[in-house]
């Protein structure tokens, strides 16, 4: 019994010992899948994001500066109006009667001043034959003072009086569109400290602009002038144009988010837009036109170790040549692609540089005031950080002029990607590690300078049946990994 059962636990080791080896065979046999894409000449859009909303360039709030009740309005809502046109009544009969009191309290004013004036005149006649006393003449010349302040005093009772009745008639301070009412007739308007208001007044909703908050990270590469194009919810299948007019310096911080407010000018002919829509807008801060273009995934393909990868020279392969095959370990092939940390182009270049080129690169950094991560460099900072980098050994002089061509205010100096290319587009063909030149990014295909030719298949992913890469863990439930 003990021999038979010693005999199943020996087969049964064998058994897993062979279908490990084989299982182990077959995956180092699989002929891993590539999918491709083909380098081909394209736009390239750069783009900043932001939402707003959409505000007549000009609105009035119309208010009320004294309390009544509206007996008439003469405006509502969309209603076309002039300056000096009448939009509110409000009950005048008060401010009828306070008129009326005033200028019996001014008439009263009036008779005390010409029997004050009498009575100083006679005063003086009898001073002059000095029949009363100085005091007597004294008190006359100041009591025809008294009168005549009090007349003053009524008077400008009467004009207040006057000026709160004209105000019982509210019109239109400017030409426009009544886009807001906020009253009936019969309310009483109560006019305290805060003036009620009653109607706003757009000048003209064929002008209009967009108030959009662009984050801080992306306001370096925002400037006057730049083009801009957005959608509403309310035309989800069309897209406006528009233009930065102003940005504006006064920061906004909400949770802890720095933005600035960018005013964006927009034509509104068929006045298909209205006031208070939420534009997401797209601000154009470079572009570039039938330029290489590469999928963004090409730039962020990684090697399994098991697929052996050669190294090519980046001319040969601009002039569409392929440079003498050189094996590399798979140990090397394994390595990320320099400069694959983020898309776009952004931060790949000092993984490229050597320990001692990086601390150049950062004391060129100090020396300039320039703080990574603190959005895109000034001008003046990128032309000085280009001259010492030629004058220091970090880049060649010729690296230095080709990145001065390129043009738009927030490209890097230099960017360096690697990407995976198959010769003649044969899937079955060893990869070729091409280094290329990055530029531009509108997220799903990046410029490239240069470094490969058009026409070129590039990988976008390996798909490689039974790969697990050193150091994770296994999948229960099995399945191809993807690279």
């Amino acid at each position: 019994m003990k021999k038979a059962l010693t005999v199943l636990v020996l087969l049964g080791l064998a058994a897993a010992g062979y279908y490990w080896y084989s299982s182990r065979a077959a995956r180092a046999e699989a002929t891993p899948e590539y999918t491709t894409a083909t380098v081909a000449r394209g736009d390239v859009v750069q783009v900043v994001t932001a939402t707003g909303q959409l505000d007549a360039v000009l609105s009035v709030d119309v208010g009320s500066q004294i309390s009544g009740q509206i007996i008439k309005l003469h405006a509502d809502f969309n209603t076309t109006v002039k300056a000096g046109q009448k939009l509110v009544e409000i009950d005048p009969a008060t401010y009828q009667q306070r008129l009326r009191q005033a200028e019996a309290n001014l008439a009263s004013a009036q008779a005390s001043f010409t029997l004050a004036e009498l009575n100083a005149r006679r005063t003086k006649e009898l001073f002059d034959k000095q029949l009363v006393t100085q005091q007597d003449s004294d008190q006359s010349q100041a009591q025809l003072q008294q009168a005549k302040a009090q007349l003053l005093t009524n008077q400008a009772a009467v004009e207040n009086a006057r000026v709160d009745l004209s105000r019982c008639t509210i019109f239109s301070p400017i030409d426009g569109i009544v886009i807001s009412k906020q009253t009936e007739v019969g309310k009483t308007v109560a006019s305290s400290l805060n003036v009620p208001v009653l109607f706003t007044i757009a000048n003209d909703l064929a002008k209009m602009q967009i108030t959009a908050a662009v984050a801080e990270a992306d306001i370096g590469s925002v400037a006057e002038g730049q083009p801009v194009t957005f959608t509403v919810d309310a035309f989800p299948n069309r897209t406006f144009n528009g233009t930065i007019t102003q940005v504006r310096n006064a920061p906004k911080n909400a949770n802890n988010v720095v933005t600035y407010d960018t005013i964006i000018g927009v034509e509104n002919r068929d006045l298909k837009l209205r006031p208070g829509m939420t534009a997401n807008v797209s601000i154009v801060v470079a572009k570039r036109e039938a330029v290489l273009r590469a999928p963004n995934a090409a730039l962020r393909v990684r090697m399994p170790e098991s697929i052996a990868v050669t190294q090519v020279a980046s001319s040969a392969i601009a002039a569409g040549q392929a440079a003498p095959a050189a094996p590399t370990p798979p140990a090397q092939a394994s390595a990320p692609a320099p400069g694959n940390g983020r898309e776009g182009g952004r931060g790949g270049f000092m993984a490229n540089l050597t320990p001692e080129q990086r601390q150049k690169m950062r004391e060129i950094m100090v020396e300039i005031g320039f703080t990574p991560g603190s959005g895109p460099p000034s001008p003046e900072q990128r032309e000085q950080m280009r001259k010492l980098m030629v004058e220091r050994g970090v880049i060649t002089a010729e690296q230095a002029a080709a990145a001065s061509n390129r043009g738009s205010a927030g490209d890097p100096v230099i960017v360096t990607r690697t990407l995976y290319r198959l010769p003649r587009g044969d899937k079955s063909a060893s990869p070729e590690a091409v280094s290329v030149r990055v530029g531009i990014t509108d997220g799903l295909a990046s410029e490239i300078v240069d470094g490969i030719a058009e026409g070129d298949v590039v990988i976008t992913s390996v798909n490689l049946p039974g790969a697990k890469p050193a150091g994770a863990q296994s999948n229960p439930f099995g399945g191809a990994r993807r690279f």
